[in-house]
């Protein structure tokens, strides 16, 4: 079956991509881990020769539950507000996964359904909050990546 996106020539496709990839938006990629790939959705932190990105798990992983530290870098992202996803999930706020925008982009224009949505303003918040006390993140990467969800949801 056709999809709408295939209606439309690949730089239209690449200026659509090009708009909607901003910190703060949901996406759906494949990333590769060490006991193999899964798709895994990802929140655009910031976006420059790098897409930084927060993964989203379906739970908080037991280690970062008993690390007080690492516990309060997690973020609820709830399926009420957030459509794309089935259940409550939780945003990594610790640990930026940064991937090529290059690639990004050209993932994202071979299958734009690919691009989920955006953070509520009230999740982003929080994530922000998360992002300026995560002891893993340098002050700069801190200070770069709060400003700039702060930027995208002017």
């Amino acid at each position: 079956m056709a999809k709408l996106g295939d209606a439309f020539s690949d730089d239209e496709r690449r200026k659509s991509v090009a708009r909607q990839l901003l910190p703060g938006t949901v996406i759906y990629l494949e990333v590769a881990f060490p006991e193999g790939p899964r798709s895994k959705y990802l929140i655009v932190a910031q976006v420059d020769d790098e897409c930084c990105t927060f993964i989203v798990n379906s739970k908080i992983r037991r280690f970062i539950e008993t690390h007080p530290t690492l516990s309060v870098c997690q973020v609820r992202i709830d399926a009420a507000r957030h459509a794309f996803l089935d259940h409550d999930s939780y945003i990594a706020c610790h640990e930026v996964l940064r991937l090529p925008t290059a690639g990004v982009i050209a993932e994202l224009i071979a299958n734009m359904s690919r691009i989920k949505g955006s953070l509520h303003a009230d999740v982003r918040t929080e994530v922000i909050a998360a992002v300026k006390r995560a002891p893993t993140l340098s002050p700069v990467e801190q200070t770069r990546i709060a400003d700039a969800l702060s930027a995208s949801s002017d």
